[in-house]
């Protein structure tokens, strides 16, 4: 490669140099992440100065380590120290991708094997097992109040039953079971209302944003789904499924039950969840 002796360097040259491509570069100028020092008015040729290659370089070596554009942004110019602690940060989002990507290619697995189906059919469950019908008494929960979005629902979630735990605990109460979510089926607008808390045998005086609710006893259609949270919705269905072929009548909103805490079973294969549907007094699964 000839280096040419000028102060400023051509794109093509300044390409060879960073390890950049000449496309790469004029979208970094387009989106301000990396300007040319000069650019030719007639010609609209970018130019750039030697001094910038390293920040070129920099921006390779991140875009390599999959860091996002705008993340980029901002490693650019710090400290060693701030570098990597955002670096830091960027790790243990790979690291949640990578437990991701393994279930994927076990999920994968299973179905390439004939081991499971794309869709699950409601024939597929072991129903004595993981379907019943059943008395559920009334129940007292202390409970917050919350909008998720479809991106942010299952944090949205964990914070809630965080932020009553520590409530009951500031008053000296001990929860009497797993904490329950019910929920409302999601809006046009892509947003599901919640109300998160735990069940509790003692009458709690609550403040805002808590609040005390009774839960009506009544006859209940119960799914028992042992796997991660976001298969929940492959239970759902089934479960309509269900109650369509046999009869059942829905009355009232679902409920969540995690009977697993996450902190403490690592796997979300292993995560055990009952799904409690209020139902009428038609129908019977042995119909």
């Amino acid at each position: 490669m000839e280096l040419e002796t000028r102060q400023l360097l051509s794109i093509g040259v300044f390409a060879q140099l960073s390890g950049l491509t000449v496309k790469a570069l004029r979208h970094y100028d387009q989106i301000g992440l990396l300007k040319p020092a000069h650019v030719d008015e007639s010609s609209g040729y970018r130019y750039y100065e030697l001094a910038q290659a390293r920040a070129a370089e920099a921006i390779r070596k991140l875009r390599a380590l999959e860091v996002p554009l705008e993340e980029v942004r901002s490693m650019l110019g710090v400290s060693p120290e701030e570098l990597r602690e955002q670096l830091a940060v960027h790790r243990a989002r790979l690291e949640g991708r990578a437990v991701e990507t393994r279930r994927i290619l076990a999920e994968l697995g299973r179905i390439i094997d004939g081991k499971e189906s794309l869709v699950p059919e409601t024939s597929d469950i072991e129903v004595q097992r993981a379907l019943e019908i059943r008395e559920e008494p009334e129940q007292r929960i202390v409970s917050v109040h919350d909008k998720a979005s479809e991106e942010n629902i299952g944090q949205t979630i964990g914070q809630a039953i965080g932020r009553v735990r520590g409530f009951l605990a500031e008053r000296g109460v001990d929860p009497v079971g797993a904490p329950i979510c019910i929920t409302e089926p999601w809006s046009d607008e892509g947003t599901m209302e919640l109300d998160t808390g735990w069940p509790v045998a003692v009458d709690v005086e609550t403040e805002p944003p808590f609040d005390a609710v009774t839960l009506p006893g009544s006859r209940a259609f119960v799914m028992r789904h042992v796997g991660p949270y976001h298969e929940l919705h492959t239970s759902y269905r089934l479960m309509c499924e269900t109650m369509e072929e046999h009869g059942l009548r829905p009355r009232g909103r679902s409920r969540e039950v995690y009977l697993t805490n996450p902190e403490e079973v690592p796997d979300p294969a292993d995560y055990v969840t009952e799904i409690v549907w209020p139902i009428g007094p038609e129908g019977d699964l042995t119909s």
